[in-house]
C-alpha cells in the first residue's frame, strides 16, 4: 500500500509541475522570472531563462548571476535529500537543449534503486547545445563543453571538453 501511495503522490506532483511549466510558457518574461524566483532554490540577478525550459524538483536547483539558459534546456534534480542538487555559478551560458541529470538508477540492482549526486557548474562555463551532464559531475571554472557532448566525469578549470563520453581536448588560452 505504501508503494501505491508514493506512486500516486509522484504522479500528482508530476502532473502539477508539468501544468505549471506549460502555463509559464504563455506568460511574459517578467512574470515568469518572478515565478522562477519562487520555485527555484536560488535565482541570481540578470538571469535569462528562455521558453521551453524545464526544472524537475526546482527547489533543489540554485542559479547564480548573469546566467543564460537557452530554449529547451532540462534540469533534473533529485527528490533525494542533499545528494541530488544542481548548483550553477555566475556567468554561465547554456546552449539550446542541454540536459542535466543529478539523479539516476543503480543498474547493479534488479529493482534499479534510485541514485543521486550533485552537479556543480562553476563560474564562466559555456555548455554547447544538446550536451548532457550526468550526476556527480563538477565542471571547473571557465571550462567549455562542446555541442553534443555527454559529460560523465569532472572537467578541469579552463579546459575544453567534447565527445561522448566528453574528454578534455585542449586548455583554453584566455586573452586579456
Amino acid at each position: 500500500m505504501k508503494r501505491r501511495t508514493l506512486l500516486h503522490l509522484y504522479t500528482t506532483y508530476s502532473f502539477i509541475l508539468n501544468l505549471v511549466f506549460s502555463i509559464l510558457d504563455f506568460l511574459p518574461y517578467p512574470i515568469r522570472i518572478l515565478i522562477f524566483r519562487l520555485l527555484l532554490g536560488k535565482l541570481g540577478k540578470a538571469v535569462l531563462i528562455d521558453y521551453g525550459t524545464y526544472f524537475r524538483y526546482p527547489s533543489k536547483i540554485e542559479i547564480g548571476n548573469n546566467v543564460a539558459i537557452n530554449r529547451g534546456c532540462e534540469f533534473y534534480a533529485s527528490h533525494q535529500a542533499k545528494e541530488g542538487t544542481i548548483l550553477i555559478g555566475n556567468n554561465v551560458a547554456f546552449g539550446p537543449h542541454v540536459k542535466l541529470f543529478a539523479a539516476g538508477h543503480d543498474y547493479n540492482t534488479v529493482d534499479l534503486v534510485d541514485t543521486a549526486k550533485p552537479i556543480v557548474i562553476h563560474d564562466l562555463v559555456w555548455i554547447g547545445g544538446n550536451s548532457t551532464i550526468l550526476q556527480g559531475v563538477i565542471i571547473g571554472e571557465g571550462a567549455v563543453i562542446g555541442a553534443g557532448s555527454v559529460v560523465t566525469k569532472n572537467i578541469p578549470p579552463y579546459s575544453i571538453a567534447a565527445g561522448n563520453p566528453a574528454k578534455v581536448i585542449k586548455t583554453r588560452e584566455i586573452y586579456q
